[in-house]
């Protein structure tokens, strides 16, 4: 007699209750009290994790500066860009790679970030122009395809691991899609570049969201490989037993970098140029 067909796939895994209100309570507690000091604080905080916010790298709307310096703000909004156009076509668990062409085109991406980051690195060091001078319009459109390519490779890598039954089409499907995608980075390249007071706090804002979103995600896989839950989530009630856990990670690793980097400036008597 046959025995009956069984599903060899993990069965779901939880954090437990205690880790999810811990988790809780250091991402909702970190907000607090970041926002003591107000919302733009809490950015520029975020952004000191992962930016040199060097002052001339950066774009100002009259008297506020933008939390991320001009390459970086155009990343974390292109990386925030591509998540929105997932979205809105209903891909959000999309974890097929898209065509060949597009991922050279992705690719293309991160070679012109690249390339723009290293000749603009080369400028810092020497302050001479080395194949071209760097401007911060260079900087904020290279960084936008920069993200847009990070969120189209990272978004199918991270359905692949997460989901149980994951959508197996790519959240691009065709050059429309890309077309979307780029439309919106204009848009916010645009606006950023405008320097348009009444704009800056969304920008600031969403650019900060961005980056913690994306180290909550990355928090979210850690987590997950953790409790070895690797294609076990079902639901959205899944995703968010680990996702809380994820912004408690990013929240730490924030925090941590944010420490680290003030102790060594003051210890090493060295902080960016402004």
């Amino acid at each position: 007699m046959l025995s009956p067909m069984t599903d060899s796939r993990p069965k779901r895994r939880h954090p437990g209750r205690w880790l999810l209100l811990l988790s809780a309570l250091i991402a909702l507690g970190s907000a607090a009290w970041g926002l003591k000091e107000g919302p733009l604080a809490l950015a520029d905080a975020v952004g000191y994790a992962v930016c040199h916010q060097i002052t001339v790298r950066t774009y100002v709307f009259g008297d506020l500066v933008m939390p991320l310096c001009a390459r970086c703000s155009g990343q974390y909004l292109g990386v925030m860009a591509g998540f929105f156009m997932a979205l809105v076509r209903g891909r959000l668990r999309a974890a097929g790679l898209p065509s060949r062409w597009i991922m050279v085109t992705l690719a293309f991406f991160l070679a012109v970030w690249a390339f723009d980051g290293v000749n603009s690195y080369i400028f810092l060091l020497t302050q001479e122009p080395f194949l071209y001078a760097p401007h911060n319009i260079l900087r904020l459109m290279t960084g936008m395809l920069q993200g847009v390519a990070v969120s189209m490779f990272f978004l199918p890598f991270f359905n692949q691991v997460f989901w149980r039954d994951p959508n197996p089409r790519p959240a691009l499907t065709g050059w429309s899609d890309l077309g979307l995608i780029l439309l919106l980075t204009a848009l916010l390249t645009f606006a950023v570049n405008s320097r348009w007071t009444p704009i800056f706090y969304p920008l600031a804002f969403l650019s900060a969201a961005g980056v913690f979103l994306l180290l909550s995600l990355v928090g979210t896989l850690v987590v997950v490989m953790l409790f070895r839950a690797e294609n076990a989530a079902e639901s959205p009630r899944d995703f968010l037993m680990f996702f809380i856990p994820g912004m408690a990670f990013a929240v730490l690793l924030i925090t941590g970098v944010d420490a680290l980097r003030v102790r060594l400036e003051a210890t090493l008597g060295f902080s960016m140029p402004e």
